[in-house]
């Protein structure tokens, strides 16, 4: 082998033991390519859950955080949201994942999920320039309670029927999750940060499409009645 190639195996084998997510993605791209080159492939959230693995609960939510960034038909944020909070629960009480039958055999995009899987290996190899396993009282098993319950919460923010209101609550919960698998605990600070913000947004637009509903309210029961509103 030329040095040149040493070099570049060198420079994986350092890039996959710097950031363990890589191995983690690689593994899991690999089976979404050999499922897409089958004929008639399909892929439900009970395959999926398959290929994360029953107990990787982390690995699990992030993915459901990355597919709920994507737009999809109605309803469509709402299921990854619900997948996002049952994950959340298993991981909590300790139990492995499981889907009922009706969920579990939810279709998901193939195609889709293979690409976004192949864009997440490249941005993991990027994060393994920036990021390195430190703080790890944030990501070792003591934490996974509480990280656990953050993930219940932005599951609950996520199924907000408010448009668009999932995107950075979903960011900052792959991002958590992203922090955890690489044992960074700065980058799972980051993502409670992203989290945090997104759900106040949520909870603001919420407030004013409540506060709005009322003031029209108030108009349309002024003009049945044949009142002025007031000034």
């Amino acid at each position: 082998m030329s040095e040149a190639g040493q070099d570049d195996s060198r420079d994986e084998t350092q890039d996959r033991d710097h950031d363990p997510i890589i191995p983690i993605v690689d593994v899991i791209v690999a089976q979404l390519r050999e499922r897409a080159a089958e004929p008639g492939a399909a892929l439900t959230c009970a395959d999926l859950l398959s290929m994360v693995g029953e107990r990787s609960h982390v690995l699990a939510i992030m993915l459901f955080a990355l597919l709920n960034l994507l737009p999809g038909p109605p309803g469509y944020n709402f299921l990854m949201a619900v997948a996002m909070f049952a994950v959340s629960i298993s991981m909590l009480l300790g139990r492995p994942m499981s889907f009922g039958s009706w969920f579990g055999r939810m279709p998901l995009p193939l195609k889709v999920i293979k690409k976004l899987l192949e864009a997440l290996a490249v941005i993991v190899r990027w994060a393994a320039k920036i990021s390195a396993p430190r703080w790890r009282g944030l990501t070792g098993p003591g934490a996974m309670p509480f990280l656990a319950v953050i993930a219940i919460v932005l599951a609950v923010v996520n199924m907000a029927p408010v448009p668009f209101m999932n995107l950075i609550p979903s960011a900052g919960l792959a991002v958590i999750c992203m922090g955890v698998l690489n044992q960074d605990g700065i980058a799972v600070l980051a993502g409670i940060a992203i989290g945090a913000l997104g759900t106040v947004v949520a909870l603001v637009a919420i407030w004013l499409i409540f506060v709005l509903a009322y003031a029209l309210g108030d108009i349309v029961e002024y003009v049945v009645e044949g009142d002025a509103p007031p000034q």
